[in-house]
Order: C-alpha cells, then structure tokens, then sequence
C-alpha cells in the first residue's frame, strides 16, 4: 500500500507478520470492516480503495519521490566520479613513494609522506565508491518504481 500523502510505500504482509490486526480483533472484524493503517513517515491514514482526490494526491507525492530518486542517483554518480579521481591520485601517488634504497634499488619508502598520502587517498576513494554505488542502486529502484507506480495511476489500472 502507498500512503496518498507522501507516497511512502508500506508492506502490509510484513507489516501484519509483526502483530496481526486479523487475530487481534477476530471478534470485531466482519467482511464490511476497512483495515486503515497510519503512515509511519506522515502520520496520515492508508486505506484501500481510493477516490479521484487521492489519485491526484499520491500523483504528486509521486512525482516528489522520482525527485528524491533522481537526486540519490546525481549524488551517487557523483561520489563515484570523485572516488574514480581519488583513486587515480592515489595511485600516483603511491608510484610517487618508490624511493632509491641504500642499498641501490628502488623501494617503497613507508615512511615518505607520498605513501601515507597515497593510504589516505584510498581509503576516501574506497568510502566514496561505496557510498557512490549505494546511493546510485537506491536511486534507480526509486525512480523505476514510482515511474511504474506513475504509470499505473495515468491508466487508471492503479489499485490499493
């Protein structure tokens, strides 16, 4: 089910796996009783069946939640891109910290600040991918489904 007013999309069977409504009130429901839940982000009551009112109602809060999707994307890709860059610098870096040794070779310094720059370099490219990747997978499943949800309601086959 899908709150009217803010598009919150809420798992009734997860929802009724926690504390059943039906087993509760066995003796008070008959089939003429609506089972009304209250939106955990709004406060607003969720019920089924819906009037052309809510149609336009969850129609907005729709088109808010492809908004929300879109930004999560754009942040993701974002993150991403710096990560990628971080990544590279960090590299260099690291290439940077390959020192002559006494004994005439090349090897790492451990302790040249190139080296602890390349370390820290990574670990933020390494957060920032995650995060990036996170944030961009979040985006695209809240812009299909509200798309679909979208497409749904503008066909009148949307059903509570």
């Amino acid at each position: 089910m899908y709150c009217y007013h803010c598009g919150y999309h809420i798992d009734e069977n997860k929802f009724e796996e926690k504390s059943s409504t039906h087993q509760k009130y066995a003796e008070n429901i008959n089939n003429d009783t609506e089972i009304k839940y209250v939106c955990p982000r709004c406060g607003h009551l969720i019920y089924s069946g819906h009037t052309e009112d809510d149609a336009k109602s969850l129609s907005r809060a729709c088109h808010a939640e492809l908004q929300r999707g879109r930004n999560d994307f754009a942040r993701g890709m974002c993150a991403i891109s710096l990560g990628v860059i971080s990544l590279i610098t960090s590299l260099v870096f690291f290439l940077l910290s390959n020192k002559l040794s006494d004994s005439g070779g090349r090897a790492i310094s451990f302790t040249s600040p190139e080296f602890w720059v390349s370390v820290i370099l990574g670990l933020l490219s390494v957060i920032l991918l995650v995060y990036g990747c996170i944030k961009t997978v979040k985006g695209l499943t809240t812009k299909k489904t509200y798309t679909n949800l979208l497409k749904d309601i503008n066909n009148r086959t949307f059903v509570q």
